[in-house]
């Protein structure tokens, strides 16, 4: 087992995620017919229901070992992810009920790239992503991570036109989408597709559900056939926004 040295990056097939602790049965059956361990994420007692048990929501993989965690995220994780060697840091900003409160380590990490409302970003992440020699890219979006799956180093898809532009700007390959309904995320109209994803692998992207049934399959398929990416997908199923399937060690 090793700790997975950029987030979101494997570069063997991952050993262990983090994961919303609601998670369907058939994705659960996926990961684990993989040799995947599951750390299921109780929910946060100070976010609204529909995202409480988000793991981009209360944690954030800085690198390696080291990831910052929301003030009251569940302590059984914390030590179970202690006992397995990582270095868990307590974030600064106590999560809130409402959005802009619940959006602090929700901070989608490209590479040497980060995107986020910098207004909102937790401070002990910012010092750490800066001792880490990351670039901070501010974007209006608070929920940059829902809104960015990770596809490389250098390629990320995404429905938010500001990430878009921004990502663009950085020299990344981008994927612009459009928000669809084919991605669940109770009580609201839709999720997002960074939430729907994780990588399982070097060139493996798991995605929660179906993603056929997105209105830019298409357009989806090809752009990662162009990465070398392969799909897995959970057929017959509804996509679900989870708040990112988060790898953390690999084999």
């Amino acid at each position: 087992m090793k700790f997975i040295k950029i987030p979101n990056l494997p570069y063997e097939n991952v050993s262990c995620v983090l994961l919303d602790a609601r998670a369907p049965k058939k994705l659960i059956e996926q990961l684990k017919n993989r040799k995947i361990e599951i750390i299921p994420v109780a929910e946060h007692p100070d976010v609204y229901p529909a995202v409480s048990c988000h793991p981009d929501i209360m944690f954030h993989h800085i690198s390696g070992n080291i990831i910052v965690y929301a003030p009251n995220t569940s302590l059984n994780i914390i030590e179970l992810l202690c006992k397995k060697g990582f270095q868990m840091i307590e974030g600064e900003t106590f999560l809130q009920n409402k959005y802009p409160g619940t959006i602090a380590y929700n901070i989608a990490r490209v590479g040497r790239f980060a995107f986020h409302n910098t207004k909102y970003t937790d401070a002990v992440v910012k010092k750490l992503l800066e001792e880490h020699e990351i670039q901070l890219i501010h974007v209006k979006q608070g929920y940059s991570k829902c809104l960015t799956c990770v596809v490389d180093s250098k390629s990320i898809i995404t429905s938010d036109r500001e990430i878009y532009r921004k990502a663009t700007g950085a020299g990344l390959d981008v994927l612009l989408i459009e928000p669809d309904k084919a991605i669940k995320l109770e009580p609201f109209d839709m999720g997002f597709i960074g939430g729907a994803t994780g990588l399982i692998g070097k060139n493996k992207l798991l995605f929660t559900g179906d993603i056929t049934l997105h209105k830019n399959y298409k357009e989806i398929n090809d752009f990662l056939s162009l990465k070398a990416v392969d799909m897995v997908i959970i057929k017959d199923e509804h996509l679900i926004d989870l708040g990112t399937i988060i790898p953390i060690t690999e084999e």
